[in-house]
């Protein structure tokens, strides 16, 4: 072998883009070809795909089990941050990108690769997300976009491709593209893409009961939460993979966590998705009420803001940025007192509190009470509000004066 060969690692999910870049890299660049590939929870077969990156001709096949990082480091501080996407996106594809991205970059180091390539289009977010976090963690390395440089237009082009290195792509085709972590389920693209047309929820649902196959009974579940991050459900401590599993198929089975949304990409075009988030909608549900049970409203207030810049943060593809590592800190402190127990009720397809439970809380229902004035407020409210009405009684006194005062009707 070659020592002095060109390396090139490959993000390799063994789909059709993938498949054929090994051999496209191989003919343009004369590179030896690494195949890296992750396991977020869309439960690839890591010995078949080993065997097809080496039959397209990888000299090398990386497989890697991330659920567990996945899940703690990566969706859970999401949720902790609150981080929302123009008004419902949970950030399901946008939070797995970083991680796999992370990763790649890693391995090309370690390989001593001179570049990076991988299969996302010039369309999508997925290009820049690769390619922000490549370009902070290594800019020493050069990064190649087939979608972006060769001849071919589409999956027929490809095929044929393939065909001439004497390997057969079965193609099957989808009535939609499905894209799988285990925050969420993502379908784009084919039926889909026409946003005046109603479609089946059958047909694309899958982690997500049907209206005619929810639970018909109630369902209470108890999250417990530590710093920000969830560690128990029903009082069993689980790993966060297994946490967020389990909060899948609770939720999914009650009919909890669909989402049909026009959102704008990056890039400014619009596009249509449907996502399944059912464990992460209960994450995100109960870790606001806590936030609401905990913090004041000076904390509240500059984390709902800080957690919108986030959001766009990750979805923008700046997940490795002095932003986000700053943002990481402010909510890493501020979650020093997000410690306690949010229980919901699931019923009729929708999730509700009905318990809050924390030693940091700052909700006080003595104080609250209308039968108890242990602080005496009522006594010192007096002077309170004639000092904050300072303002518009002499607002009110000078439009009287000028005849400008408010006209109060019959």
């Amino acid at each position: 072998m070659n020592t002095n060969k060109k390396k090139i690692l490959l993000a390799f999910s063994g789909g059709l883009d993938t498949s054929a870049i090994i051999p496209w890299l191989k003919d343009n660049y004369d590179a030896e070809v690494i195949a890296y590939c992750a396991d977020l929870g869309n439960a690839p077969d890591g010995i078949y795909l080993k065997e097809w990156a080496t039959k397209l001709g990888a000299s090398d096949f990386v497989f890697e089990d991330l659920k567990e990082k996945f899940a703690a480091n990566f969706a859970f501080t999401a949720v902790r941050a609150g981080a929302i996407y123009q008004d419902d996106y949970l950030l399901g594809t946008a939070i797995g990108r970083p991680l796999i991205a992370e990763r790649v970059a890693y391995f090309a180091k370690k390989f001593g690769c001179s570049a990076i390539a991988h299969g996302a289009t010039g369309k999508g977010n997925d290009q820049l997300r690769f390619e922000k976090s490549w370009a902070y963690l290594a800019p020493e390395l050069e990064v190649i976009a087939p979608w972006k440089i060769w001849d071919f237009t589409g999956r027929k082009d490809l095929i044929e491709y393939l065909s001439t290195k004497n390997i057969k792509f079965e193609n099957t085709e989808k009535l939609f593209s499905v894209d799988v972590n285990l925050f969420h389920r993502s379908c784009e693209g084919g039926l889909l893409e026409d946003v005046t047309k109603e479609y089946e929820p059958a047909q694309v649902y899958s982690w997500v009961a049907t209206a005619d196959k929810v639970l018909k009974d109630a369902v209470t579940v108890n999250i417990e939460f530590q710093n920000g991050l969830p560690v128990s459900v029903n009082g069993n401590n689980l790993s966060p993979a297994n946490l967020l599993t389990l909060l899948n198929e609770v939720a999914g089975a009650a009919g909890i966590g669909a989402l049909d949304l026009v959102e704008e990409r990056t890039i400014g075009l619009k596009s249509r998705g449907l996502y399944e988030t059912p464990g992460g909608t209960l994450l995100h549900l109960a870790c606001k009420n806590l936030k609401h049970l905990n913090w004041d409203r000076q904390l509240l207030g500059t984390a709902r803001k800080l957690g919108e810049i986030y959001a766009e943060t990750i979805y923008d593809g700046h997940w490795h940025s002095p932003t986000r590592l700053a943002m990481e800190a402010f909510f890493t402190k501020a979650s020093e007192s997000l410690t306690g127990e949010i229980t919901l009720k699931l019923e009729n397809g929708q999730a509700k509190v009905i318990s809050r439970k924390s030693t940091y809380a700052l909700y006080d229902e003595a104080g609250v009470s209308f039968e108890i004035d242990q602080y005496q407020m009522h006594k010192h409210a007096h002077g309170y509000s004639k000092v904050v009405s300072y303002g518009p009684w002499k607002s009110g006194q000078r439009d009287l004066k000028n005849g400008l005062q408010y006209k109060l009707e019959e």
